[in-house]
């Protein structure tokens, strides 16, 4: 049966699209603080909390609301942000929060003209920064420089990722990953329940997502076929191939892979 291409209601799909764009942008900012939240001195990342993105440093808590437009940012954009900013200020000030407050608007889009004036002007708060493509961190708190769309943010991962010490596995796959575990962390889902992550378990955490997308191990230079050995591809839906440490499983595996046109995957338990 065909597919029908053509939508009902073009308008509310292109506004669903926005949406999931805006979401996907939000968790690929996440991933870029997660990358370099171990030099940048950050101990904590909760994510859907009382904003967008915190940031947790010690003596301070950056909260961070984050924008993704298709036109310049107006006043009415982040009015309730600036107002969720007051209050959170106030409580650090009366102490029912430790540490000192900053703040930060992070958008794909400039601001807009009348905006921009508000900005400039001394009666903008002085620890709300506004932080756009072209208008970066002034220091080194931990935000990422923001991006024109999620192309770019996938760029910035992909070669953020490239740094880890992780040969086996393609950049962009841990960095999908990473935004899947985002994903579950703004929902709430266990173990990520308190919406944060742990900077120093993040080795761990990164280890373990290798551990399970590493790529195929590579083949033998000469790989020699084994008495009775099995197809890689067969009908049974579960099959258990085994033998002693050393007898040379993983090396058929990796050579078999080569010869079929089949999706595989390899996880290594």
């Amino acid at each position: 049966m065909d597919i029908e291409k053509q939508n009902l209601d073009p308008a509310q799909l292109a506004r669903i699209e926005a949406v999931h764009r805006g979401f996907l942008y939000q968790h690929l900012y996440v991933a870029a603080c997660l990358f370099q939240a171990g030099i940048s001195g950050v101990t904590h990342v909760v994510v859907e909390n009382d904003e967008d993105l915190e940031l947790v440093l010690s003596g301070k808590r950056i909260y961070a609301q984050i924008k993704t437009r298709s036109s310049p940012i107006v006043l009415s954009d982040i009015s309730g942000a600036l107002g969720r900013f007051d209050a959170l200020r106030a409580e650090h000030v009366a102490g029912h929060r430790t540490g000192t407050a900053e703040f930060a608007i992070v958008s794909n889009s400039p601001p807009g003209p009348e905006l921009s004036k508000r900005i400039a002007n001394t009666s903008w708060p002085a620890d709300v920064a506004f932080i756009c493509p072209g208008k970066p961190p002034t220091d080194k708190s931990g935000l990422p420089r923001a991006w024109k769309n999620i192309s770019e943010g996938m760029f910035a991962c992909r070669m953020a990722a490239n740094d880890l010490p992780f040969a086996t596995l393609a950049p962009e796959t841990l960095v999908w990953k990473l935004a899947g575990r985002i994903l579950a962390a703004a929902a709430g889902i266990d173990p990520y329940s308190d919406h944060t992550f742990i900077v120093q378990d993040l080795p761990a955490l990164f280890e373990q997502l290798i551990i399970q997308l590493q790529d195929f191990p590579a083949p033998p230079l000469n790989y020699r076929v084994q008495d009775q050995e099995p197809a890689l591809v067969s009908n049974h839906r579960v099959r258990l191939i085994t033998g002693f440490s050393g007898a040379g499983k993983t090396s058929w595996a990796a050579e078999t892979a080569l010869h079929t046109s089949d999706r595989l995957a390899y996880y290594d338990v």
